[in-house]
Formats: structure tokens, C-alpha cells, sequence
């Protein structure tokens, strides 16, 4: 892929931490890791929607990140979904 970046443009990199959930939860995890999803996480809808309303504000690159994000079912979903709008995902 070749991406430009338009520095006029912000923002440039969005990280999204999905899920805190982790089977390893180490205690020198940055995201605070737990051994299960909190029920407070995004629904796939409700991520849906936060990934219309950040390509309305521009295309940054969008990284999925967590605990372990392949922990959520809708992972792929979500990936897709933003792709399909057009964001660098």
C-alpha cells in the first residue's frame, strides 16, 4: 500500500483498545488486562457507528489493539466494516 500523509489533515493515527480481555493478563500489561470482556466493551453496532463517525472526521490509520483483540468475536467484522469505509485499518 502506498499511503500519503496529509499533515494538515489530524488525526493521523487512531488507537482503539477494544477489549481489555486476555487469557495471560500479565501484570506489566500497559492495558491493564482481565481475564474476561467488561460488559461496559462496544457492541458491534456501537463499534459500527464509532468507525462511521471517525471516517466522517477524516482517515487516520485505525489499530485495533487491547488486551487480546482476537478475543472478540466481531474482530473480523469490525476490521471489514472499517475497511469498507475506506479506513486505513
Amino acid at each position: 500500500m502506498n499511503w500519503k500523509l496529509d499533515y494538515a489533515q489530524a488525526p493521523l493515527l487512531l488507537i482503539w483498545e477494544i477489549t481489555r480481555a486476555c487469557a495471560l493478563t500479565c501484570q506489566h500489561c500497559r492495558a491493564s488486562a482481565i481475564d474476561q470482556r467488561e460488559p461496559g466493551e462496544l457492541s458491534t453496532d456501537e463499534g459500527r457507528t464509532l468507525l462511521g463517525q471517525i471516517r466522517q472526521v477524516g482517515n487516520p490509520v485505525v489499530i485495533m489493539t487491547g488486551g487480546e483483540p482476537l478475543l472478540r468475536p466481531d474482530i473480523y467484522e469490525l476490521a471489514a466494516y472499517g475497511h469498507a469505509l475506506g479506513l486505513r485499518m
